[in-house]
């Protein structure tokens, strides 16, 4: 199964590189201070763009880009200009793409890249008949550093994250830069991936920043027994007593997920999900629409995404936490693929992400009992084959369930 859904979309025809010089003048928030960082919520991809876009111009010591997907289109050839162009300043440019999700793109594009300085690398191969390589992990992950800033969030290098107005699809994503000590986490945590990548001597490995700061964590998983990520979600949901709001373009949790934001309804939390309305990947939405009258009987709110495709991931818990990653509610994610979330414990940012949430729930439409048990007969039957695909996903490779939770 296709860990992102974006990887299918049709080939692309290659086509002179977007103006990207547009977004320079692009009006990025002004950072919040917190105990140890700085921190910029980037709620769009102008601002994701423009900002990024900024930092690859300036950088002098390295320009470091881990993605999931890595497109030869509109997007991703503007971009690979400005890495070329740090890369002829002595800058150490690196992109790790993964292959799967990278799979409409001809080797030969990076080659090019590496012809023009930029050192660019597959993560884990994929097997070719009965070649060397590895089906799984992929990596989900999204991580930038240039210089003494680092990024992540759901964005990626196609014309599916260019605004309409240059050309693109115009897809809401939310991504977040960080400046401090964390940065040298992030790089750390590239430096990784970057030696698993060949799967020849590192085996993926987990990586948390522990509780070295007071502001936030940053944890990243792969595939195995400990889904940090995950974990952290679930945690979370079951401390929460007042709040439980996530954005996440798909949505569909696995067991333990779906059965903590139950509990949490039950004793009074308010919780709210943003999805998509527009999607690539139909699989999830329906198995989704098969459940919603399920999950509204239990005290969820669902909201879909009626202004173009959502591909966010971030939530909040109460007033204490929020977080911003990778993550995909569903099970592909939680056990098949590397993952990356920043975990925000401050509470000037919380209140702005709270702010992007109900801006974004603005731009939804309500699921309600009636729409769901409205439903024509043939898509409620194939809602429902979409349901019982997932939930055997969920069973034959799902996160395993938790053998302890949390009070309350």
């Amino acid at each position: 199964m296709i860990l992102d859904p974006s990887s299918v979309t049709p080939e692309v025809p290659r086509t002179t590189p977007v103006p990207l010089e547009v977004l320079d003048d692009t009006p990025l928030p002004v950072p919040i201070r917190t105990a140890e960082h700085r921190l910029r919520l980037l709620a769009g991809m102008e601002c994701t763009l423009g900002a990024i876009q900024a930092d690859a111009r300036r950088a002098r010591r390295r320009l470091l880009v881990e993605t999931y997907i890595y497109r030869d289109d509109k997007l991703g050839r503007a971009f690979a200009d400005l890495m070329a162009q740090a890369a002829q300043r002595g800058v150490d440019v690196r992109l790790l793409y993964d292959p799967l999700g990278s799979q409409e793109t001809d080797a030969s594009f990076f080659d090019e890249l590496r012809h023009r300085g930029i050192d660019a690398r597959a993560y884990r191969p994929t097997p070719l008949l009965l070649g060397r390589g590895t089906l799984f992990p992929r990596d989900h992950s999204r991580v930038i550093v240039a210089d003494d800033h680092a990024y992540t969030g759901g964005a990626a290098w196609g014309d599916e994250w260019l605004p309409r107005h240059l050309g693109g699809e115009g897809w809401h994503d939310v991504c977040m830069q960080l400046e401090g000590p964390c940065v040298n986490d992030f790089v750390h945590l590239f430096e990784m991936r970057w030696r698993e990548a060949n799967g020849d001597n590192e085996e993926p490995q987990d990586y948390s920043c522990g509780g070295k700061y007071r502001d936030l964590e940053l944890l990243a998983d792969a595939p195995g027994q400990d889904d940090l990520v995950y974990e952290r979600y679930l945690d979370a949901i079951h401390r929460a007593r007042h709040r439980v709001w996530m954005c996440n373009a798909y949505f569909y949790p696995p067991a333990d997920m779906r059965h903590a934001l139950f509990d949490a309804a039950a004793r009074g939390v308010d919780v709210q999900v943003i999805s998509t309305g527009t999607t690539d990947l139909p699989i999830i939405r329906r198995a989704a629409w098969a459940d919603y009258a399920y999950w509204l009987n239990h005290g969820l709110r669902i909201f879909e995404y009626a202004s173009g495709t959502l591909h966010a991931k971030y939530a909040l818990f109460d007033d204490d936490l929020c977080t911003i990653g990778t993550l995909n509610a569903n099970p592909t994610s939680m056990r098949l693929a590397n993952e990356v979330n920043v975990f925000i414990r401050d509470p000037a940012f919380i209140r702005e992400v709270a702010a992007l949430f109900e801006r974004d729930r603005t731009r939804c439409d309500e699921v309600t009992q009636a729409r769901a048990r409205s439903r024509p007969i043939r898509q409620r039957f194939l809602d429902h084959l979409a349901c019982d695909a997932l939930r055997l996903v969920d069973i034959l490779c799902g996160p395993p369930a938790r053998q302890t939770k949390l009070p309350g």
